[in-house]
């Protein structure tokens, strides 16, 4: 399905070209994704409206039966909107089939809630790690993000899920790594920039982190979506014009920074763009996760980090930046540093001498997050697009639907 969206927008798949947007023209792109906030706009009001409520996953851990039809409807516009370029993930839609599945066969087979919430929330990490093929990021996200507790059961059913969809998935998205980039090392160069880039990117990090949450919490849920969605579609298809890497889930907008050197204005003007059309997008009513955005952004804004400081650490390449900053931006913004750091390395195919300035990256932005929080007296937890933790700050929209947003 995928696919065959991409081919008909662009003329092209992944499968073929990972840069769909490679040889596509800006009128291509605009009235692509122009058309599809015009179809998805009426097909997400009408599921909101004449549907049963979406629920969220948390929602189905907790025992609460996730429709199916209306799930479905909800995964099937994540996918073509992404395919057809919205500026959020796709990794959401796979997440909130599985839990939907197994809330269902929970419910069917009358088990308990406690077994229940362990089913949902590993066949929830299990479709993460299926759509990009990182089984053991998947597995980690079950743990980190859902369950926040580890038990050797849950050790075994969260890593059999993991196991199972991620073959299975193989066999039509492959087993390559989404990016292809440079393998860090362990030299001290690449520890003090873990370090520096911990601290630039866990604060932004975490601003993106609050901004997701407050544009996808005042999202219009009744007859306003029918123009918000449309309007914010063409906007980030009108940036498409000149910048085709701001479409799509992000992996457009990493690829240069990752696996070239391109230069910096283009890198800032990038980041911008990338920010605003992930904000305007969840802000518009639509739904997606912002994992491989974060990422992307991330990674951009390391990258120009990189830029600044390379004259005094010439020997460093400027991917190695990129890289860090992605994995230091995801520590704060997905509130997860394992997470961050295991989705890094599985994205990139890294060895393990990257795991330590890897790990240096991640922790120090989740310490700077965690500083600056406490500092500024906010709340520790919020209604957030891609985890759906409900707090006492969660936000009206939340509790209209359960949430409609996902990871990543």
């Amino acid at each position: 399905m995928l696919h065959g969206i991409e081919n008909l927008v662009y003329g092209q798949h992944e499968g073929i070209n990972p840069v769909v947007t490679d040889g596509t023209t800006g009128l291509q792109r605009f009235l692509g994704i122009t058309v599809a906030g015009l179809i998805a706009a009426p097909a997400w009001w009408a599921v909101r409206r004449l549907g049963r409520p979406i629920r969220s996953v948390e929602e189905g851990m907790s025992g609460t039966r996730m429709p199916v039809i209306e799930t479905l409807v909800n995964v099937f516009l994540q996918m073509a909107t992404v395919a057809a370029g919205a500026s959020v993930g796709r990794e959401n839609a796979p997440r909130e089939a599985g839990a939907m599945m197994a809330s269902q066969l929970a419910h069917r087979f009358g088990v308990d809630r406690g077994t229940t919430r362990l089913l949902v929330a590993a066949a929830a990490g299990a479709g993460l790690g299926a759509i990009y093929h990182i089984p053991l990021a998947g597995a980690v996200f079950a743990f980190e993000i859902l369950l926040t507790t580890v038990t050797v059961r849950a050790v075994m059913v969260v890593l059999a899920c993991s196991a199972v969809a991620t073959t299975t998935a193989g066999i039509v998205v492959g087993d390559q790594p989404l990016y292809s980039t440079v393998s860090l090392s362990e030299g001290f160069g690449n520890l003090a920039v873990a370090v520096t880039l911990g601290i630039i990117c866990g604060v932004a990090g975490m601003a993106f982190r609050y901004a997701a949450s407050r544009a996808e919490g005042s999202a219009p849920m009744g007859a306003h979506v029918l123009w918000a969605l449309p309007l914010a579609f063409a906007t980030v298809g009108a940036m498409s014009l000149h910048l085709p890497e701001v479409l799509g889930n992000g992996r457009f907008a990493a690829t240069p920074v990752l696996e070239a050197n391109p230069v910096w204005t283009f890198a800032l003007a990038l980041l911008a763009a990338k920010v605003v059309a992930v904000l305007i997008t969840l802000r518009s009513g639509a739904v997606g996760g912002v994992l491989t955005p974060g990422f992307a952004i991330g990674a951009l804004l390391g990258y120009l980090v990189g830029v600044v400081v390379q004259p005094i650490a010439p020997g460093i390449p400027l991917a190695d930046f990129a890289l860090l900053g992605a994995a230091a931006f995801l520590s704060t913004s997905m509130a997860a540093p394992l997470f961050a750091l295991i989705v890094t390395v599985e994205l990139t195919g890294q060895s393990s001498e990257a795991y330590l300035a890897l790990f240096l990256a991640c922790a120090t932005a989740a310490l700077t997050g965690e500083i600056l929080r406490s500092s500024l007296n906010l709340p520790k937890q919020i209604q957030m697009p891609w985890t759906r933790r409900k707090t006492d700050d969660e936000t009206p929209r939340a509790r209209r639907d359960g949430g409609h947003a996902g990871s990543s």
